[in-house]
Formats: C-alpha cells, structure tokens, sequence
C-alpha cells in the first residue's frame, strides 16, 4: 500500500519586532539654493587692541574775542604818480591851442598827443606858435574879471577879436567887462607921520562924496583943519617909478611883498606879482604902503 506523503510548508521567515516609538516626521523636501560657502579662514595676526584710555586734560575753551577785528573798508588805492609836463593840444571857448602842463588826459601819451616842445605840438595840429606881441585882452583872475595887458593870451584870441592895443578898446569891446576910470573920492587913510586923515584921491577901500561925510564917520581922521590936513599929505617924499615891462599876461602893478627876514612889507612894482595879490594891487606906491604900514 502506498503510502501517502504531504508536503512540507517551509516556515515563514520570523518578522521582527516593531520599534517602541514612532519615526520623526519625513525628511522635508531639499532646499532650492546650495549652502552658503563655508567661513574664510581666520586672519593671521589678531586685530589691534583697544582704543586708548581718554586724554587727561579737556579741550580748552575757544577764545572770548576775535583775535583782529576785520577791516571796515578796503584800503585805498594807491596814489597815481604825478605825470610829465608835456605840451598838448587843449580845446577852449575860442578854438585849439597847445598849452605845457600836466593836465592832460592820462591816454594821451600812449597814443602820441604830449610833445617835448611847443612847436611839436603845433607842427602835429597845424596850430599857431611862436613869440605873441604884447596886447591888451580879457582875463579872468581869482574871480574877478579884468583887461590885463601882455602875451599869456591863447592864440586863438589872435583870430576871434580879443586882442587890443590899449586897456580901454579891451574895457569897451568886452560888454561884460567894467573898466571906466576910477573917480576920486574922500576916503580915510594914514598919511606921513602916522596920522589919520580924510583924504581925496582914487580910494582903496570906503568913500565918500565929501570930507565932511569921511570926517563925520571917521572922527580921529580929522582932528586938524583942512588947510593942515591938505599940507600933510603932501609931506611924504615922491617914490620913482622903476621901468618894467608886461610879461606873461600882467601888467605892472605896485603890490606888497613880506621880507621874511625882517617881517617887513614892502611894495614893490614891477608885473611878475603872483596871481594871490590880484587884489592888492596899486597904482600909486604910497596907496600900497600905507595900507600896511604907518605912513
């Protein structure tokens, strides 16, 4: 009898044990960017120390005031020195002449209008130069307008009718220009012999039509009679008339000069008497010496 075999399952494989606890959460998903690059490596030398302790002493306070005050106004330019006298033309009411100064346009040299000579100038401006006759014609002097007679004249008076041969053509042709005669008239004065007296002549200063009027204003000029006063003033002694001649547009003239040396004023005559004693000028020496002296 046969006999039957069953077959043999083999064993199931034995599953282990479950872990006591559970697995943490599922890996998250990986980033999208790599890691940053890893740290450089360290310096060689450690860094400095610290900053020093504080210093011991503070700051000193700014100053109270300004050391120098500012300068209000700018300092002034400096002064130009004077320029050369030059001949240069210069245009007047009557016309161009050449004249000699210093008062001429700064410009002018740098363009050639100052000469060393006046008949340069003449010569470069087709003008009139050389000597000038000696003419009676109008000036004006420290304001006062007047005839004087010489050649200080600017040419163009040659050719505009302001040139004359005596001092009363010049008196009559000028309109402006007053020049009758002086009248005689009373007026008090010092005579020889230092007294006072009213006198009748051209006078310097106050007049009168009368002696009585001088008298009667002017009591010390009085104190003689008319017949002693009339004999006194002819006591002083005549003074001659030195000769002179015009120059440089004056005529000649008696005027009071000082003598420093002896604090002296003499009256001279002569026509170089400066433009300053224009109105001290006498015809008569005694009518200058007297007014500033005791006669």
């Amino acid at each position: 009898k046969a006999t039957t075999t069953t077959p043999t399952v083999p064993a199931a494989a034995t599953t282990p044990r479950p872990s006591p606890k559970p697995s943490p959460k599922p890996t998250p998903k990986p980033t999208k960017k790599p890691s940053p690059a890893p740290t450089p490596l360290p310096t060689k030398k450690p860094s400095p120390g610290p900053t020093p302790s504080p210093t011991k002493k503070p700051t000193p306070s700014p100053t109270p005031k300004p050391q120098v005050q500012p300068t209000p106004k700018p300092s002034p330019p400096p002064t130009p020195a004077p320029q050369a006298v030059k001949w240069y033309p210069r245009q007047n009411s009557g016309g161009r002449e050449c004249v000699q100064g210093s008062d001429y346009d700064p410009s002018w040299p740098s363009k050639g209008w100052t000469y060393p000579t006046e008949t340069d100038c003449c010569k470069a401006w087709s003008l009139q130069c050389g000597a000038k006759e000696v003419k009676w014609y109008p000036t004006e002097s420290n304001g006062k307008q007047m005839c004087v007679e010489g050649s200080g004249y600017p040419w163009s008076f040659a050719t505009s009718g302001f040139l004359f041969t005596t001092e009363q053509q010049c008196c009559e042709s000028i309109g402006w220009l007053d020049c009758s005669p002086p009248q005689e008239k009373w007026y008090p004065t010092i005579i020889a012999g230092g007294e006072k007296a009213c006198i009748f002549g051209i006078p310097e200063s106050i007049q009168f039509d009368s002696q009585a009027e001088c008298c009667s204003e002017f009591p010390l000029a009085c104190p003689t009679s008319t017949t002693t006063t009339t004999t006194t003033t002819t006591t002083r002694p005549a003074v001659v008339t030195p000769p002179c001649e015009p120059k440089e547009g004056k005529g000649c003239h008696w005027w009071p000069k000082l003598v420093p040396e002896t604090s002296e004023i003499k009256c001279i005559y002569s026509s170089d008497w400066p433009l300053e004693a224009a109105d001290h000028l006498y015809s008569v020496h005694d009518s200058c010496y007297c007014t500033y002296n005791d006669c």
